[in-house]
């Protein structure tokens, strides 16, 4: 089953690459200012993100100056696009608060005939952060893996998302949302408190919820 779920994906993922490779070289701009909480926002990392495509590159990433003013130049895709703050230390990420939590983002066209566009950007809350302490409950021993996935209490499926990572990476949820999280990690039981319909909680914009969670090891 799994093998016939990633194959469709991989030549999707292949032609739509190619389809791109053989459209005329474009070199698109987009530019604007990022204002938070009525003031410009220094040093933000964005990403600028082609809406509707898939890719098999890197996504173009900027830093606004001190007056809070970014640009991307060179841009080789025309079509649709987004501008997201993509800067976890700051509280904001593509799950948190960009186009992956957000089905209908604001979006700019970049084409031949327009190929500079600006882009402003009112930020959102910042994320809410999570740190789990993850550890053996049968020896102590600390757990450097870590699965999760973060579910709306509402709309429990499918998750809004699920991550792979080093359990002490902070991970940043929507914030002020009815979530509900699951934890595991491999050889080891799922967290007692996520079985089921999961953990519930609800982190405030820019506060950081601390879980020590013990794992059962699976044999």
């Amino acid at each position: 089953m799994k093998t016939k779920f990633i194959f469709p994906c991989l030549l999707l993922l292949t032609v739509a690459t190619a389809q791109l490779r053989q459209q005329p070289a474009l070199k698109g701009t987009i530019y604007g200012i990022v204002v938070g909480h009525g003031e410009p926002a220094k040093g933000l990392g964005l990403t600028a993100e082609p809406l509707g495509v898939a890719l098999a590159a890197v996504l173009p990433q900027a830093k606004t100056n001190d007056k809070g003013e970014y640009r991307f130049e060179n841009l080789p895709w025309r079509g649709r696009y987004t501008v997201y703050a993509n800067d976890e230390e700051a509280g904001y990420s593509d799950i948190s608060t960009g186009p992956a939590g957000n089905s209908h983002p604001a979006e700019v066209e970049i084409t031949p005939e327009h190929p500079k566009a600006e882009f402003n950007i009112s930020l959102p809350p910042k994320a809410g952060f999570i740190e789990i302490h993850l550890t053996n409950r049968r020896n102590g021993a600390a757990i450097s893996g870590l699965r999760v996935a973060v579910t709306p209490l509402e709309k429990p499926e499918p998750p809004l998302f699920t991550m792979s990572c080093y359990s002490d990476h902070v991970i940043l949820v929507p914030p002020d949302t009815n979530l509900l999280l699951h934890v595991k990690s491999d050889g080891f039981r799922e967290w007692d408190e996520s079985i089921g319909t999961g953990k519930p909680l609800n982190v405030p914009s820019g506060s950081r919820l601390t879980l020590d969670v013990q794992l059962d090891p699976s044999n």
